[in-house]
């Protein structure tokens, strides 16, 4: 009984720590060897005089790609609804599927995944469930970092939303 909570609980705390740690290593893969430029959009002017403009190349926070993954996976076909977080160059994504769509499960997650690691340059991984508690973990993060709480209150829930989604790839 000892030896079963054991290597969870090692798990866990060593995944923690290299998160916590700065390591990267897990989530890397070899980068494509012809990456798409993204080209700025134009910015609209603004009439008020001495206003600066926006700097060109800034980079775009979570919230917006992670609504850009949304649309993604919403335009599957068979996917009813999505929520996404990102963290760093990883993307956790949940979705509900149609009626008619559940048989094809599996294909839709894989599409999903496909599809927003292509384009979304600096997503690496992306994880997707069509697991109901997890799309409203998903949904309520997304809402908390969307009225920007500091992300470390509610780290820890998704690093245990990951670990789930994780082990959801792996079987």
């Amino acid at each position: 009984m000892f030896h079963r909570r054991l290597l969870p609980t090692v798990s866990l705390i060593l995944i923690f720590s290299l998160l916590i740690g700065g390591c990267a290593l897990p989530f890397r893969r070899p980068t494509p060897e012809r990456v798409p430029e993204r080209t700025p959009t134009p910015q609209p002017v603004d009439p008020t005089p001495g206003a600066q403009p926006p700097p060109v190349g800034q980079r775009e926070g979570a919230a917006e790609i992670a609504d850009r993954i949304v649309e993604v996976a919403t335009n599957v076909q068979g996917v009813d609804s999505a929520a996404a977080v990102v963290v760093g160059n990883v993307a956790l994504v949940g979705i509900t599927l149609e009626r008619d769509a559940a048989r094809n499960q599996d294909e839709i997650k894989r599409e999903i995944s496909r599809l927003v690691e292509v384009q979304e340059p600096g997503i690496v991984n992306a994880f997707v469930s069509a697991n109901p508690d997890i799309f409203k973990q998903l949904q309520d993060i997304s809402g908390r970092m969307q009225r920007d709480e500091p992300i470390d209150t509610f780290f820890d829930e998704i690093m245990d939303i990951f670990e789930r989604m994780r082990a959801e790839t792996a079987d």
